[in-house]
């Protein structure tokens, strides 16, 4: 069903942006104007969701991914100084397996450690590509002006403050992410619209919308409320029913039980329509089999919380068309990657857990017929310094990641890889990489290829106006 900008809508839209807070950037509010004067006059452009199923999946790896050895220089000058600035970090030549690399200047070559060889295959299939040194920024800077800290998000360094920038382009304590925000004016598509925006990992700005409520699953589908399910419970056939009555009230003292009891309403509503039409999937159990990584190590993606995580999103999008859904926003989430230490060690099996459990979820998605129909991609607090601390890497800003799909324009790195020294042009200190790619461009590309007009995007994403096109994603 297709969706116009209609008086409804519009309105609609207005309250999402006064909901979300603008008033804490550095956007004039005549540019919040006439970002909703650019809605109301676009009508033809709006939303498109007649275009059949379409999902957007976000991988966030928390703690701040050194993605400086998830896409190293294999040339000689390039990689000579990236062993230098990285010494004990730098992943050996004869460990990196070679990626096509259209698009980068010539001479320059580049390649991905062993432990990634899953990712590097849907790569060079032309289903990924990689998106060079993304990083939350609110304005373009240059580097003088980010040594002397001007223009900058807040609190640029910090775990909590840069995964809200990540998530929502907000500072910390943002009511609503770009995600949810997206879901906001995508949700009337859906018949369920309460399977709109879906978490696996616990509550996410991400995911939050002025009008979108998160829908969160376990790893084995919905989170249900035992007693109110059928059979005997305390002893009694009667309990459920019982229990059901007890929580159909309307009326509530105080607006706490009042919103923890919609909560509980909506989870019993849902919960047993979702386990049925999550049962009717054929997506396949994941394998039961120890594979031996090049380091000696080993991993079970059965017992893997990452992989249980994209095995339930993938029930769910094959599930779409029986829950008549035609736009979902998800998100996983894997911890782990705050490498002040030990990063040698334990690195390869985070490359791993994330190469190999989507190469599973896209193999998933193949197997019913919904490659076409998902995006995928990474993201993380931040990137880390290029420059080492003797075991491990510090806080950074900029980062390499990676978009997968089968709209995915793949097999190229997009935007401006940076030059992997210390004292480059990038380089604000340490070897921390001042971004080249906004998280606001990329995050406008995945909004056009869900279907949002560019007006729309104007709502979604705060200061999308101070940057140009993002990245050739999609072909």
């Amino acid at each position: 069903m297709a969706t116009n900008t209609s008086r409804r809508a519009f309105l609609a839209a207005a309250g999402g942006l006064a909901a979300t807070g603008l008033g804490r950037f550095s956007t004039p509010l005549a540019m919040n104007l006439a970002g909703l004067g650019a809605l109301a006059a676009g009508q033809a452009s709006a939303a498109t969701t007649n275009d059949g199923y379409k999902a957007l999946v976000c991988l966030f790896m928390q703690g701040g991914n050194d993605s400086h050895n998830w896409i190293v220089p294999t040339d000689s000058t390039n990689y000579a100084a990236y062993t230098a600035a990285r010494r004990e970090l730098a992943i050996p030549l004869n460990k990196l397996q070679a990626m096509s690399t259209p698009g980068q200047a010539a001479g320059r070559t580049f390649g991905m450690p062993q432990e990634l060889a899953p990712l590097l295959a849907l790569y060079e299939a032309g289903k990924c590509a990689a998106v060079a040194n993304v990083g939350t920024l609110i304005r373009p800077v240059t580097k003088s002006e980010a040594v002397a800290g001007v223009g900058l998000p807040t609190k640029l360094y910090s775990h909590n403050d840069q995964q809200a920038m990540w998530q929502s382009l907000q500072p910390e304590g943002a009511p609503t992410g770009w995600g949810g925000r997206m879901g906001d004016l995508l949700m009337s598509a859906n018949q369920q619209p309460v399977f709109t925006a879906i978490s696996t990992s616990g509550n996410a700005v991400f995911l939050s919308g002025s009008k979108v409520t998160q829908y969160q699953l376990g790893l084995d589908g919905p989170v249900l409320i035992n007693p109110a399910e059928a059979g005997t419970h305390a002893g009694s056939a009667l309990v459920p029913g019982a229990l059901k009555s007890m929580l159909s009230t309307t009326s509530s003292p105080n607006e706490f039980q009042a919103e923890y009891l919609k909560v509980v309403q909506r989870s019993l509503a849902t919960g047993s329509t979702l386990k049925s039409a999550l049962s009717s999937t054929s997506i396949p159990a994941l394998p039961n089999v120890i594979v031996t990584l090049p380091d000696g190590t080993t991993l079970n993606l059965a017992t893997d919380s990452l992989a249980k995580q994209l095995r339930v999103v993938a029930q769910m999008i094959a599930a779409a068309p029986r829950l008549g859904m035609q736009r979902q926003v998800f998100m996983v989430n894997v911890s782990g990657f705050d490498a002040h230490a030990y990063q040698m060690r334990d690195q390869p099996m985070m490359m791993a857990r994330v190469a190999q459990s989507i190469s599973w979820f896209m193999s998933a998605l193949q197997g019913v017929g919904m490659t076409n129909n998902v995006t995928l991609f990474t993201a993380s607090d931040f990137g880390r310094t290029l420059v080492s601390n003797g075991d491990g890497s510090d806080h950074g800003w900029g980062s390499h990641h990676f978009v997968l799909g089968g709209a995915v324009k793949g097999k190229q790195i997009l935007g401006d890889f940076p030059i992997t020294a210390v004292g480059s042009a990038t380089d604000v200190g340490s070897g921390r990489m001042m971004p080249t790619t906004s998280v606001t461009s990329l995050a406008s590309m995945l909004g056009g290829w869900m279907g949002l007009s560019v007006a729309e995007r104007q709502l979604v994403l705060p200061n999308l106006s101070n940057f140009g096109a993002g990245p050739a994603i999609f072909g």
